[in-house]
Formats: C-alpha cells, sequence, structure tokens
C-alpha cells in the first residue's frame, strides 16, 4: 500500500511538474531512473510532448427518431342496414351496425350521415342506435335512404369515411292497416 501511494505521488508529481515546466531524468545508485522537476548533478533535461489536454467534448445531438407511418384505419364498413335491404320501423328508429380495423383509438369517433344530413352526435361504439328523433330530424321524406359513415379524430379533422350505403324503411301507415284487413 505504502509503495502505490508514493508510486501514486510520483507519477502526479512528474504530471504537474510536466505541466509547470522541465522535467529531468537522473539514475540513482542502483541505475534505475528517476525523474525530477530539479535538476541534479549528471540529470538530462527530458523532452516530453505537450501535455494532451482534451477540452469538453461537444455531444452530438440525437438524430431525429425515424418518421413513423402516420395511423390509418385499414377497414370501415357498415354491416347493417345492409346495402338495398329494408328495415321494419314506424318510429325510424333503427340499429346501425359498423365493422372498424384496427379498433377505434381513444379520442376517435364515428359519425352518421343520413340522407345527406350529419347528424350532430359522434359515437364511440361500433353499435349504434338511431333514435326516432334522430331519423326524424336527417331523413328525407322518402322510402329509400342512404347512410354514410366517417371516422373523425379529437379535432374533428375526418380519417376515413365510407361510401353511401342505399336501404328501405317500411314504416306501416294506416291505410296499410285498413288494406290488412
Amino acid at each position: 500500500m505504502k509503495h502505490t501511494v508514493w508510486f501514486t505521488f510520483a507519477v502526479l508529481s512528474l504530471w504537474w511538474g510536466a505541466a509547470l515546466g522541465q522535467v529531468y531524468e537522473s539514475k540513482d545508485k542502483s541505475g534505475a531512473p528517476v525523474f525530477s522537476d530539479q535538476p541534479s548533478p549528471g540529470a538530462k533535461p527530458v523532452d516530453l510532448p505537450p501535455p494532451n489536454v482534451v477540452g469538453p467534448q461537444q455531444q452530438p445531438s440525437a438524430p431525429p427518431p425515424p418518421a413513423s407511418a402516420p395511423f390509418s384505419y385499414a377497414q370501415l364498413a357498415i354491416v347493417a342496414p345492409e346495402q338495398e335491404g329494408t328495415i321494419h320501423s314506424n318510429s325510424g328508429a333503427f340499429n346501425v351496425q359498423l365493422s372498424v380495423a384496427p379498433a377505434l383509438r381513444a379520442g376517435d369517433a364515428f359519425v352518421l350521415t343520413l340522407d345527406g344530413n350529419t347528424l350532430p352526435n359522434r359515437y364511440t361504439s361500433a353499435n349504434i342506435g338511431l333514435t326516432a328523433q334522430d331519423y326524424a330530424s336527417a331523413a328525407a321524406a322518402t322510402h329509400q335512404h342512404s347512410l354514410a359513415v366517417a371516422i373523425v379524430d379529437s379535432n374533428g379533422n375526418q380519417l376515413v369515411s365510407t361510401g353511401p350505403v342505399s336501404f328501405y324503411v317500411d314504416r306501416t301507415t294506416v291505410r296499410e292497416r285498413r288494406r290488412a284487413r
């Protein structure tokens, strides 16, 4: 341990001496080299290269993360009502069933358009029950109707949409009941 401390002290002294001035080399009685910052009889100056000093290194900026492909829905389809299908509903209320892949992300919503009129509600389930009020506020006064669906993000930006599905709503009227008797 004593030798390690002295050796470390000697190396640090040499380094410190080299940093401040000249270093001299001489030989002791056994012929081993002795280095000192003080000249002694028979000592020769040692030509040392300038100290290797490394300044603070500037870290390279991290490369930007690879641009990931923007998210997109692979599939959006209206399962019910079926194309050219018929719904029997006296009130106009009916169910809409959608197929979406991948599943709807948090913050995204379905928006329905009935006969060209966008319904005000946003839906987060692929099984949507349209009310009689929804039907009355948007549906045309005909038997044939069209329904389209879009997925919008939280800012209302449309991400994907379907083409319209054409279907019929059969509503029993008083006149039709009298004919049935």
